[in-house]
């Protein structure tokens, strides 16, 4: 898989979990909210470590 292909995969990712945290919200169904924002906090940190890999060996 290419560098683009995963970071639009990331991204996906992380807008689903997003609309899935609203959706919790709005039910009030706090547990899944936070799964959902902590779910969401993991996609990201993944991309940016990604990126980051991407960066330090890029110059190489």
């Amino acid at each position: 898989m290419g560098n683009e292909k995963m970071f639009e995969l990331l991204d996906k990712l992380i807008e689903r979990s997003e609309r899935w945290s609203k959706d919790a919200e709005k039910r009030k169904d706090l547990n899944s909210s936070i799964f959902y924002e902590g779910q969401t906090k993991a996609f990201e940190e993944v991309k940016r470590m990604f990126k980051r890999n991407i960066d330090n060996y890029s110059h190489l």
